[in-house]
């Protein structure tokens, strides 16, 4: 999976997550704890876009 498929899955997760909790900010640190752990399935070789951003 490339950083863009990454970036991709994270911006989608984010934006549901934001729907879902309107009392967080679009800079939330759970933001960067999201990147982390989609890089982190990334590198046990998961590649399913909508795994990754829906899970």
């Amino acid at each position: 999976m490339t950083s863009q498929a990454i970036e991709g899955a994270c911006a989608f997760a984010w934006r549901n997550y934001l729907l879902l909790h309107s009392g967080v900010s679009e800079s939330d640190k759970r933001r960067s704890s999201l990147y982390r752990y989609v890089a982190t399935l990334r590198d046990t070789g998961e590649h399913d876009f909508i795994l990754l951003c829906c899970k």
